[in-house]
């Protein structure tokens, strides 16, 4: 699929516009953190305008947060207040991202940029919403530690000529590449990207983002398990090479803050192979 990504700077165009150039999906910026000292949270002025369009003839959209935050605090803070101002009621078909690129604030502090990001999504993750990473290619391979990001989508960013030379990367797979920022629509300058894989049929299926299987059992529909199945619930997952919180949480689909207090886990980035969590 061809999509763009848009913020107030694309204000004069519409949905409409985008569709009718051939684009088959957006990724609309919900909102941005300033790059001064106070470093201010703001909700993006064209983002209500651009979802509304969307849903009303039924294009598939995702959002982004361009983000400041350099540790774990600042990422849960960027979190809370996206989740209240842009995300919450709402329904994306595409994923919705944490935009890492601002070299003067984030820049310098590779574990801390990273704690960030993996705070931000975990959060995220707790409201049942599908979260990926955007950043350029250099930014993944010097700058974020990615093998700490190993199970969220990632976007990338590597402008080139055209269309046909995805780059190759070093750390793993990504999902979605911005390759130009060249693209015009009605005399607009826009970011062009290439995805490679169906995110509305996925994201529609995992029920995330706001959509909810109309076919699934309403709660009063089924009755609570007896005692003697209560007990076989429980698991123990025994932790294996490479594996994180987050990834063990969406495998059983339970939250990193749920598995952090049912184990006592002092700090939620720090798991061993071969430790055994309850589940």
């Amino acid at each position: 699929m061809k999509g763009v990504d848009i913020s107030k700077w694309q204000a004069k165009l519409t949905i409409a516009q985008i569709k009718g150039a051939g684009y088959e999906f957006a990724i609309i910026r919900g909102g941005y953190s300033s790059n001064g000292a106070i470093r201010t949270k703001n909700i993006d002025k064209s983002f209500e305008k651009f979802y509304q369009q969307a849903k009303a003839i039924g294009f598939p959209v995702g959002v982004y947060y361009y983000s400041t935050a350099r540790n774990s605090a600042e990422g849960l803070a960027e979190a809370k207040f996206f989740y209240e101002k842009c995300l919450k009621g709402k329904q994306f078909e595409m994923p919705i991202y944490i935009d890492v690129e601002d070299e003067r604030w984030q820049g310098k502090d590779k574990n801390g940029v990273t704690n960030a990001i993996i705070e931000f999504c975990n959060y995220l993750e707790s409201k049942n919403l599908y979260v990926g990473v955007y950043a350029s290619l250099s930014w993944f391979n010097t700058k974020i530690d990615v093998a700490r990001l190993k199970y969220y989508t990632k976007w990338v960013a590597k402008w080139v000529q055209g269309a046909n030379a995805k780059p190759s990367v070093s750390f793993s797979a990504f999902d979605m590449w911005q390759y130009t920022d060249r693209g015009r629509i009605a005399g607009q300058n826009i970011d062009e990207n290439i995805l490679y894989i169906d995110f509305p049929t996925v994201i529609k299926k995992a029920n995330k983002n706001g959509f909810i299987d109309v076919n699934s059992p309403k709660p009063q529909e089924t009755a609570p398990p007896k005692q003697s199945e209560q007990s076989k619930v429980a698991k123990i997952h025994v932790v294996k090479k490479d594996e994180t919180l987050s990834g063990i949480a969406l495998k059983y689909n339970t939250t990193v803050d749920a598995l952090v207090k049912k184990n006592g886990i002092k700090d939620k980035n720090k798991i061993y192979v071969g430790q055994r969590l309850k589940i």
